[in-house]
């Protein structure tokens, strides 16, 4: 009989031993083990554990089966810990108990599923395991006619057992799909976990630990983000000590933590009357919205604990443009912040665009770029400033936004005492051919720093070269395209389709446990209609986003599409993107075409800028899925049925969809 004492990471668990060793094992020494390490001292908490450990004692004892036991294992990013994992015949099986309970319950379900999926996305010792969630309700009726179904990534569909039945349950799915070598215990225990949570889930936990959160899934993401926070800090130190006042940009491929990288660094400052107060704000509505629905949501549930209100606090932390904006034009008020977050950098206002708006709240026009208008608030500051640009590169998608060249050249121009902080890779971006190379290193003031480019995308944890995929299919290069298809499909599935239906069928199958799906279109596909798919103007962003599955104005629902608009720096996990004749072929030599409909016609683009608006909403449109996603393209009609719906414009879509690889959907 083996019992484990090699050394472990620090609280990991609450208990670990071989089967054999925990059963004969005193269940008062292992109540007290379990107790020591938890915070909750209650009598509920304790009859539970005793209830569990004498249950399985007695049933793993009459089985016989070999294997590991751990209680209370850390899932570091659901800031949770899984009640029971076993190690047998080379699979994990992840056991949620819920003692006395006599029902299966959707949350509890899903919970339980939860932590299977942490296990296989992020665990690294259990990617290439099977990993089997079981949900035990001890009083429920026993589920008869369960199956014992194995996604393509090896995990088994969640199992929903009583106290009698979770164990042959074990049995019979261990020896299904397990193998006789057992589990290297101590690799798999001291694994590497590398979890990559949604901007949403690493904002609400930063926000309620106020730790920084570990937010990437492989090394060199990790890397790349520690290695930008850590100058980022410097220069921030930098400016304090020697009163000065810079700008840092932070680049980077969609999905690479640029946001997170801000939202880390303005929870970490968020005190008032610290030195280094900060304050996030985003010109992007619904961002702003989702993260303060999330939080305040989160902070109700630690109110209730520490008997604090938290939402006052959260709506100063995270602002809209629009309400800084409203806050200090027409004033020369002084920010109670030294750093200044801007998330969604180069969607800011033109001139044109500012004065509109500062003519209709009725105050004095300012003459300048938002850009301009917002260095100057953050000049006011007598000793140091710090204002951190997050640049979502070739995401610039509205009228009336200049990109990230005007913030260069308002400093240059206007505040030469500034310190600019850019990377160099910010003048390969092949989506801002506008950006003025030579200005901006011929100013003595600026400072290139490699680290300021995030390379790595976290967000398609399964595949870092989705957003390469993306980039070379709107670029025009189909055979390219399909190499890098190739080398993403097995891990970040992608499909073509002409059937809604099939499409949506097979994204609502892609969900487990608390995942999201949802349809996606361009904000100007007005010739989905006919398909059932209304694309509006006023979606309910933050209920689509967070609302329950039940819930009918719920993404799962997969009845209310989200416009570039909507989720431009947000993300799901699974997506139905919807192509319509807006961004349509050409020839193959000309590449895409660009259009509208006006009543009963047609119309193209021709202004430069109104074709990358365009072609920069599918880039957004088709980098938001974490996991992976489906494109259809709709069959169309006859030209004499309705010209705005040819079949031949679709057609060519789909067809240049296939040259770069795209497998159709059976």
């Amino acid at each position: 009989m083996q019992c484990y004492t090699f050394s472990t990471q620090e609280g990991k668990a609450y208990y670990y031993n071989s089967i054999p060793a925990f059963i004969d094992d005193d269940s008062h020494s292992i109540i007290g083990k379990l107790v020591e390490h938890s915070f909750d001292d209650k009598k509920e908490q304790d009859k539970a554990w005793g209830n569990q450990i004498s249950q399985l004692q007695k049933r793993l004892k009459e089985c016989g089966m070999q294997g590991d036991i751990i209680f209370e294992y850390d899932i570091v990013r659901l800031g949770k810990r899984i009640d029971v994992i076993l190690l047998i015949r080379h699979m994990v099986f992840s056991l949620e108990f819920k003692n006395g309970q006599k029902q299966y319950i959707a949350a509890d379900a899903q919970q339980a599923e939860d932590y299977a999926i942490d296990l296989k996305n992020f665990h690294k010792e259990s990617e290439n395991l099977y990993v089997c969630p079981i949900l035990i309700a001890t009083k429920a009726e026993e589920l008869k006619n369960q199956t014992i179904n194995c996604y393509a990534d090896k995990q088994i569909q969640l199992q929903k057992e009583n106290i009698e039945t979770f164990i042959p349950k074990v049995e019979k799915v261990a020896y299904q799909y397990g193998e006789v070598t057992p589990i290297d215990f101590e690799k798999w225990f001291n694994s590497p976990y590398y979890p990559t949570p949604s901007i949403v889930q690493a904002a609400v936990e930063t926000y309620s630990t106020k730790d920084k959160t570990e937010i990437a899934h492989s090394e060199a993401g990790q890397e790349n983000i520690d290695a930008c926070e850590k100058d980022l800090q410097k220069i921030i130190d930098d400016a304090k000590t020697n009163h000065k006042k810079c700008i840092c940009f932070i680049t980077g491929v969609p999905g690479a933590g640029k946001t997170l990288v801000g939202l880390n660094l303005a929870m970490h400052n968020m005190e008032k009357g610290a030195d280094t107060y900060s304050v996030y704000i985003s010109g992007n509505g619904p961002l702003v919205k989702v993260l303060r629905a999330a939080l305040e949501k989160s902070a109700k549930v630690q109110d209730k604990k520490r008997g604090t209100h938290s939402a006052v606090a959260i709506r100063t932390l995270i602002q809209g443009s629009y309400e800084f904006r409203n806050a200090y034009s027409g004033n020369q008020n002084i920010t109670p912040e030294h750093i200044l977050i801007f998330d969604e950098a180069q969607r800011v206002w033109d001139e044109q665009k500012l004065s509109d708006w500062i003519h209709k709240k009725g105050k004095t026009p300012l003459n300048s770029s938002e850009p301009q208008f917002l260095i100057d608030v953050m000049n006011r500051q007598t000793d140091w400033a710090v204002i951190v640009c997050l640049v979502g590169l070739g995401q610039d998608i509205y009228d009336g936004e200049v990109g990230i060249n005007e913030w260069f050249s308002s400093a240059i121009n206007h505040y030469s005492k500034w310190e600019l902080y850019y990377s160099p890779a910010i003048f390969d971006q092949v989506e801002e051919k506008n950006i003025n190379r030579q200005l901006i290193e011929n100013f003595p003031n600026s400072h290139a720093l490699k680290s300021l480019h995030l390379n790595t995308s976290i967000r398609s944890f399964r595949a870092d070269k989705q957003s390469q995929f993306v980039d070379l299919l709107l670029d025009n290069k189909p055979e390219e395209t399909k190499k890098v298809y190739n080398s993403i499909h097995q891990k970040y599935p992608i499909f073509l389709t002409r059937n809604l239906d099939t499409a949506k069928k097979w994204t609502r199958n892609q969900v487990r446990g608390s995942q999201r799906c949802g349809i996606l279109a361009s904000s100007t596909a007005q010739r989905l209609r006919p398909e059932g798919i209304y694309v509006t103007k006023e979606n309910d962003v933050k209920n689509w986003f967070l609302a329950s599955s039940d819930d009918l104005r719920s993404s799962n629902r997969m009845e209310i599409p989200a416009t570039e608009f909507d989720i431009q720096g947000l993300e799901i996990d699974w997506s139905l993107v919807c192509w319509d004749a807006d961004l349509r072929r050409i020839n193959k030599n000309q590449g895409w075409g660009y259009y509208y409909v006006r009543g009963k016609n047609c119309c193209q683009h021709k202004a430069l800028e109104q074709q990358r608006y365009l072609l920069n909403s599918y880039r957004v449109l088709l980098t938001r899925a974490r996991q992976g996603m489906v494109i259809f393209v709709p069959n169309g009609v006859d030209k004499e049925e309705d010209s705005t719906r040819d079949h031949t414009y679709y057609d060519a879509i789909y067809h240049y969809l296939l040259s770069c690889g795209i497998e159709e959907l059976k």
